[in-house]
């Protein structure tokens, strides 16, 4: 039999929800229809704080079992769960925004396929099947569709599917190398093109219309700010690999980082105030943040070997990266001033890829 599902509501709806109720039913006088309102709200707040706002799990890439496999559980258990256990290479993880599902990457070489599964490794299911190499998948922000890239070089193109595996469709023409993410009303993708006459930055409605180009320079690894105002990419156009922010539309382009070593890896913070990435600017890959419009920029990882995939908590409050610090891959969460650093892998196996 299969066991029903549900989910508390925030405490605010339910408020919203009992308050007309209450007020639209003349059962209760005004004073007492607010006391009722109070201690049903307050009752609603303490069950969705039991019930729904335990720590998120990190979803991560081990082979600590001899191949690729998917695996949850950090940092709240000690032992974490391996999600997809198959002879199979499964990688590439990324939890959906609703935090319920996980899609990842099954399959290497000329065959990579688009999985999806519950967080807790149940109902997986191939979204993409026949033989091509997929990658760069992204959630819309209502965790429905996907978009992903599907072919290698000049054969690559941006495509769309939903989470259950039905309508995949192909939105670009032109080939296209990293989907960068969706507009925050799901209304657009933005994606990179590295190569050819056509390379930049552009938009693209899922749906496979309205491309507008935004960049014609060699601009790679763009990404939407939360409220989808601003796009931060990475360009070589100064010969360097460099940060810089613009506009959604493109216009005021700036450069906010300025070094002789690359940087890459940017996201940005779920409030959209801030930038996570990785500069090899101190001679190896470290952790750094800065404001969105460059300044303050902070260095938060310290050690002499690599420091790498930062990834926000989905609330902000920390963050999961990867180090190489006793020669193999292991995670660790930190604050977000780089303080309190826990080391929740210990092992001789690669644990990369940490998605929360």
């Amino acid at each position: 039999m299969k066991r029903a599902s549900w989910k508390v509501p925030p405490a605010t709806d339910l408020w919203r929800c009992v308050e007309r109720v209450t007020f639209r039913h003349a059962w209760l006088s005004p004073q007492a229809a607010r006391a009722f309102v109070f201690a049903t709200a307050s009752l609603a707040l303490l069950i969705a704080l039991a019930c729904g706002s335990s720590p998120r799990d990190v979803v991560f890439t081990s082979d600590r079992d001899g191949n690729l496999e998917i695996y949850a559980g950090l940092p709240n258990v000690e032992s974490p769960q391996n999600l997809t256990n198959s002879l199979e290479d499964e990688h590439s993880p990324r939890v959906s925004p609703d935090g319920r599902l996980v899609a990842f990457l099954s399959g290497t070489g000329e065959v990579v396929a688009i999985e999806v599964m519950r967080v807790d490794g149940t109902e997986r299911q191939r979204l993409t099947p026949g033989s091509a190499t997929r990658r760069s998948h992204r959630w819309s922000p209502d965790s429905s569709r996907i978009a992903y890239v599907e072919g290698v070089d000049a054969e690559s193109r941006i495509f769309v599917v939903n989470a259950d595996g039905s309508e995949p469709a192909q939105v670009t023409s032109i080939p296209g190398d990293a989907v960068g993410g969706w507009s925050r009303d799901g209304v657009s993708v933005i994606f990179s093109v590295s190569q050819g006459p056509k390379l930049g930055i552009y938009t693209r409605n899922p749906d496979g219309v309205n491309e507008i180009r935004l960049t014609d320079t060699p601009d790679i690894s763009a990404v939407w700010s939360p409220k989808s105002d601003r796009i931060a990419f990475l360009s070589e156009r100064d010969d360097n690999l460099e940060m810089y922010v613009m506009k959604a539309a493109g216009s005021e382009q700036k450069r906010v980082t300025e070094s002789d070593a690359p940087e890459h890896s940017l996201s940005w913070s779920p409030d959209g105030k801030r930038l996570l990435f990785v500069s090899e600017r101190d001679g190896n890959p470290e952790v750094y943040v800065a404001d969105a419009d460059g300044s303050d920029q902070k260095r938060l990882t310290h050690n002499d070997v690599r420091d790498e995939q930062p990834a926000w908590s989905p609330d902000g409050g920390r963050i999961a990266f990867v180090s190489y610090v006793d020669g193999d891959a292991e995670i660790i969460v930190m604050d977000l001033d780089g303080g309190n650093q826990k080391r929740v892998t210990n092992n001789s196996s690669e644990d990369t890829e940490p998605s929360w």
